[in-house]
């Protein structure tokens, strides 16, 4: 009993250490340049919008919005704070476009469009009132899928 007892300042001690030296991790060190710095640098990259940032694992990790509304992610380095460029995405095509990819002899009866991970899945009827499916590719506004009903 008593050696288990003799044990346990052992123990909160090994904890302790353990659970500081984690959290050193989240505090920048003397080299990296203030959060308002990083802060800055992301605006001043054209980013509309900040939802989170911190310090962590030894750079700044940033969740943001670029110019299409759409969040990123970023890692910045804590000594330079230089902001990666955002990406450009591919322009994508509107469902306007879209219907106007399929061509009437396929789809005499546009019934359903519907965009789903990169795709407008079109349901039609066809010259002879078969239910049809086609995915227009958002980006090369190309068919890439017909599939018919029974």
């Amino acid at each position: 009993m008593n050696k288990i007892l003799g044990l346990i300042p052992t123990l909160v001690l090994m904890i302790t250490t353990l659970s500081s030296n984690g959290f050193a991790e989240d505090i920048p060190n003397s080299t990296a340049l203030p959060l308002a710095k990083v802060v800055s640098n992301i605006y001043s990259q054209g980013y509309s919008g900040i939802n989170k940032i911190e310090y962590d694992d030894g750079v700044y990790k940033a969740i943001v919005i670029n110019k299409d509304g759409q969040e990123q992610y970023l890692y910045i380095d804590p000594t330079t704070a230089v902001v990666p460029v955002p990406k450009q995405s591919a322009k994508e095509i509107n469902m306007s476009q879209a219907i106007a990819a399929i061509s009437q002899d396929r789809c005499k009866v546009i019934t359903s469009v519907e965009y789903y991970n990169g795709a407008y899945k079109v349901e039609c009827l066809d010259s002879n009132n078969y239910q049809v499916e086609v995915l227009v590719d958002a980006v090369s506004s190309k068919i890439s899928q017909i599939s018919y009903d029974d």
